[in-house]
């Protein structure tokens, strides 16, 4: 294991470690605290599922900052949340989930062209567009409804994660107060956006009416803010950054980008749009592939984070009581690890390898009974 001051970059901290040390943990000091990364998939695997009464979330300290919600609770309080919203993503109507992103993308896809001359892409207009698909999707209404920057959500877990590694009466420096200052106006700006949900008017949503309900339950402290405020950025910034990288590595592999184009090309000449055009896109190998090897290169999230309450052993490395553990979604899809440069994208290989464990379709996601 190696020992070093942790960088506050976590995301490109944790490609170095992935580099470095690839499928080996790491220790690392953080803020005077021992902090664990896992690369090791089935330490990895325990972490998140085996010994999972012994790793809570280490989310509290968004919980601060932002409220409870599904993405910071474990046991009831997390049933209760995931009830709430977890219907609504998993039984709904695909062909309007499949028009609604299709127009979205369109629109997006529009904006990004008149761009070209830009040195970078313009994550603005993709996170607009994702977080429009979800808001459409499961609330029925237009984002641009809702009186807030449509990255303000974003914002405010950006500023929370600070104190991701920070222990309870740690962390106090000279910038404190500013930083509270900024996390107060953002929560109350997102928060006050928000409102307009309550009134329901001509976008009342199934899930809106299920979570505006829950606040009246007794011992769950709820609150339907808090609760889509993270729901917001689970559900846009994931999808948001993948769909960035994935615009970056077609671009970066003209070759594979033709030859996707070229699938694609033939899906939509054969097909009307419409569902049957959707399940062929779905079915296409070659587009699996290059997803899965997009979730490998560029995790949509780079890391879960939880806290050991007892001391421990994983395969190269002791765990001790109070240690904030961080499972690299990077560092743990080890089927790649086997071919002669990890970090290239091949669709080849990876439709070998398949789709299970240690694979960037599956390991680049949380799995375990909290997922």
């Amino acid at each position: 294991p190696m020992s070093q001051q942790f960088s506050n970059d976590f995301w490109s901290r944790m490609y170095e470690l992935a580099r470095e040390a690839p499928g080996r943990n790491a220790e690392v000091m953080h803020d005077g605290g021992r902090v664990v990364v896992v690369q090791d998939l089935d330490d990895a695997d325990a972490v998140l599922r085996k010994r999972l009464g012994n790793y809570p979330k280490n989310l509290q300290w968004f919980a601060q900052v932002g409220g409870q919600s599904r993405l910071t609770e474990d046991g009831d309080q997390w049933r209760f949340r995931s009830g709430l919203s977890q219907p609504s993503f998993s039984r709904y109507d695909y062909d309007r989930g499949y028009a609604i992103s299709a127009r979205q993308a369109r629109r997006m896809a529009g904006l990004l062209a008149a761009n070209t001359k830009a040195p970078l892409l313009d994550e603005d207009a993709i996170h607009h567009g994702i977080l429009s698909i979800f808001t459409e999707m499961f609330l029925d209404v237009e984002l641009d409804r809702i009186p807030m920057a449509h990255d303000g959500p974003s914002r405010l877990i950006e500023l929370a994660s600070k104190y991701t590694c920070i222990h309870r009466g740690q962390g106090q420096d000279a910038h404190t107060k500013e930083h509270i200052r900024q996390i107060l106006e953002s929560r109350r700006q997102v928060f006050g956006g928000m409102q307009c949900l309550r009134d329901g008017g001509d976008y009342d949503s199934a899930m809106m009416r299920r979570m505006l309900a829950a606040e009246a339950v007794p011992g769950y402290d709820f609150r339907f803010e808090k609760e889509m405020t993270t729901l917001f950025v689970a559900g846009a910034d994931t999808a948001s950054n993948s769909t960035g990288w994935a615009l970056h590595l077609l671009a970066s592999y003209p070759e594979l980008q033709e030859r996707l184009h070229a699938g694609q090309r033939a899906i939509h000449a054969s097909l009307p749009d419409g569902p049957e055009r959707c399940e062929a896109i779905l079915a296409d190998q070659d587009l699996k592939a290059f997803v899965s090897e997009l979730l490998r290169l560029h995790s949509p999230l780079p890391f879960v984070t939880r806290v050991a309450r007892a001391d421990d052993r994983l395969s190269d490395i002791d765990v001790h009581a109070g240690n904030v553990m961080i499972v690299s979604l990077i560092g743990v899809n080890r089927k790649a690890l086997a071919r002669p440069d990890f970090w290239i994208p091949d669709i080849d290989a990876a439709a070998r390898e398949g789709v299970g464990m240690g694979t960037g379709i599956h390991s680049s996601f949380a799995w375990g009974a909290r997922v």
